[in-house]
């Protein structure tokens, strides 16, 4: 498990570092790989190509914070979990914006951390890849659920919109659309907006009064009333999934 740490203070970088070395020696059984930065520049920089499993961000920094560090490590195509240490509840919201995972107030506390870390490693160590097989008019297509943005009805096909800007267009609909998202429906991260949408809760970062805007600044508009109630279940999506 590679595990960047990004925090301008240089003893309360030290401190987690202390804590997560105490962890790799506690589970010798455990691949631990610790790299410390000050910097968020750096760190995005070092971050290219999925170069970290885990990304342990202090929230109040100098020049850029955690929540747009998390931001634009997301929008670079980060997939690694983020993890936000900070000394103020206030920013709780804002950093289920950028997919955290946890949220945990300084100083950080040995048990709470290498709690959080057991889940890690038992979500990763079971962790299978979703895919879905698409149908399309030029072959076939493999789509990672994660990487899908939303999927709507379009000229009676369904068309999914990727987080790469990429779309896919399926061959005709010969069955209703909500029987054809089916297997979206499935995974928890998609719900139902509409009789001809399904978006991915995961990668919105936004829901306005006619509006949803996802993690790439795509807006989608919808009625008050759909809005409405994908508000209500994206909340509860963080709240219950933990991102």
């Amino acid at each position: 498990m590679r595990i960047a740490v990004c925090d301008d203070d240089r003893q309360c970088r030290a401190r987690v570092l202390s804590l997560l070395h105490d962890y790799a020696e506690q589970r010798l059984d455990r691949d631990v790989v610790l790299t410390e930065f000050s910097d968020p520049k750096a760190l995005l920089l070092a971050a290219a190509d999925g170069a970290f499993d885990i990304y342990i961000l202090d929230i109040v920094m100098p020049e850029m914070d955690g929540i747009a560090l998390g931001r634009a490590l997301r929008d670079a195509g980060a997939e690694g979990r983020i993890l936000y240490l900070t000394s103020s509840q206030e920013y709780a919201l804002a950093a289920y914006g950028v997919r955290a995972y946890q949220y945990l107030l300084k100083p950080v506390e040995q048990a709470a951390l290498f709690a959080v870390l057991d889940e890690l490693f038992s979500l990763d160590s079971g962790k299978k890849p979703r895919n879905l097989i698409v149908k399309t008019k030029t072959g076939t297509a493999r789509l990672s659920l994660d990487r899908i943005l939303y999927a709507t009805l379009s000229r009676r096909a369904m068309v999914y919109h990727l987080d790469s800007g990429r779309t896919v267009e399926s061959t005709t609909l010969r069955i209703p659309f909500t029987e054809a998202a089916a297997p979206l429906l499935e995974d928890k991260r998609f719900v139902l907006c509409g009789a001809s949408l399904a978006v991915n809760l995961q990668h919105i970062t936004m829901v306005e009064n006619e509006a949803v805007v996802f993690l790439d600044a795509e807006r989608i508009f919808l009625s008050k009333k759909v809005c409405r109630e994908l508000r209500a279940a994206w909340s509860n999506f963080w709240v219950t999934e933990g991102g």
